[in-house]
């Protein structure tokens, strides 16, 4: 199925890591689906196989009946949704080509968002300056009132409301703003909804969220002269992911659109009643991002033109690295790798859909050390390493 892709998680790999981190792209789209996938690899299929040919003979004839007319009907619809995602992977080639549609429409840049962010890398930012960079950022607003009116920051005793965007700037500090913000301007990349993949959004958000704070750790650990920088790369490294499911959800309609009317005005009622029962498919999408996720991310970044902090820069040494045998040419890459492998692997883990063996593996791949993962383990991977103050 759609062989017009240079990589697929179809099949096997000998690198026991690189089957994991395929598994991870599975389990993002759908847990159903990764869980499908991983049986199948299992040979649990088959043991159903076997069981089967177990029946009675007359239900046995039955069965297969059944099956052989079911079987046709799923090759038919399965050539026409070869071709209609053949057209779909072109038009995304191309799409991709368009930094700009992508920055624009995809992942949409507010105006100000790089001297945001260039500005909070600055020890003497001022507040009255960050807030002016801020004005029309309704996501911001809303993110931070909210920060500032929940635990770690006020005591729920206390019947005290911040409702002042310079005051809460004020009290949660230019230092936690520069944690805070790169989560802020992430949810409002998310998308609303990305039917059928009903879990995206919210795996992708856990993903970059715990991602980042694993990158933060490492970097301090490796005394990295500038944590947040890493912290940050974590947390924007996922927006390759988002960009192609909206881009996949868009195409997707329009072609199919586009197929069915054909198929209405040349009157083959069979080719359109396959086309117009044809749904998004998680197969695609999967290796739509293990093809382009990472080289989509560092687009967006690139076109940021960030002067301070050289998010593109670091991310370009993070995808260019080989899969098999990653090596980086930038310590703050590398980073991102172990912290990436390190999520990726705890999240599976949570939900029995890798063993500790497979985590190993993975984790020796990218160099994570047994003391580096004992103490993440330790670690919240669900809100930021903010700093509250006295």
């Amino acid at each position: 199925m759609f062989h017009f892709f240079s990589n697929t998680t179809e099949g096997g790999s000998k690198d026991p890591a690189l089957r994991l981190e395929k598994r991870f792209i599975n389990y993002l789209i759908s847990f159903p689906f990764a869980r499908k996938a991983r049986s199948k690899a299992d040979g649990v299929e088959d043991e159903e196989k076997e069981q089967r040919r177990k029946l009675l003979e007359v239900e046995r004839l039955n069965y297969e009946e059944r099956d052989r007319k079911a079987q046709a009907r799923q090759r038919f619809s399965d050539r026409v949704s070869e071709e209609l995602h053949e057209e779909i992977y072109h038009r995304a080639l191309e799409t991709i080509e368009d930094g700009d549609y992508v920055r624009e429409r995809l992942i949409p840049l507010p105006e100000k968002l790089p001297e945001l962010l260039d500005t909070l890398s600055l020890k003497a930012a001022s507040m009255r300056r960050i807030e002016s960079l801020v004005q029309g950022m309704d996501w911001f607003h809303t993110g931070l009132l909210r920060t500032v009116n929940q635990p770690p920051f006020i005591d729920r005793n206390r019947q005290v409301k911040v409702d002042n965007l310079r005051v809460a700037m004020s009290f949660v500090g230019t230092e936690n703003l520069r944690l805070l913000a790169p989560a802020y301007i992430m949810q409002n990349w998310l998308p609303p909804s990305t039917q059928p993949f009903t879990l995206f959004r919210r795996k992708v958000w856990e993903h970059s969220l715990g991602t980042a704070i694993a990158a933060h750790n490492i970097a301090v650990e490796r005394k990295l002269k500038d944590p947040i920088l890493a912290y940050t790369m974590g947390m924007f490294h996922e927006l390759g992911k988002i960009a192609l499911t909206k881009l996949y959800l868009k195409l997707f309609d329009d072609v199919q659109r586009e197929y069915a009317m054909a198929s209405v005005n040349d009157k083959s009622p069979e080719r359109h009643n396959a086309l117009v029962q044809l749904t998004p498919d998680e197969r695609f999408l999967r290796d739509l991002m293990l093809e382009k996720d990472k080289e989509v991310s560092y687009l967006v970044a690139e076109g940021w033109g960030l002067k301070r902090v050289p998010v593109s820069q670091h991310l370009l040494s993070f995808t260019q690295a080989d899969r098999v045998n990653p090596t980086y040419d930038s310590d703050y890459a590398e980073v991102l790798a172990q912290a990436n492998a390190y999520c990726e692997f705890r999240m599976m883990r949570e939900v029995d859909l890798a063993s500790l063996e497979e985590g190993k593996r993975i984790l020796n791949k990218y160099s994570v050390s047994a003391e580096t993962v004992a103490r993440l383990n330790n670690v919240s991977l669900k809100r930021p390493p903010i700093i509250v103050p006295d």
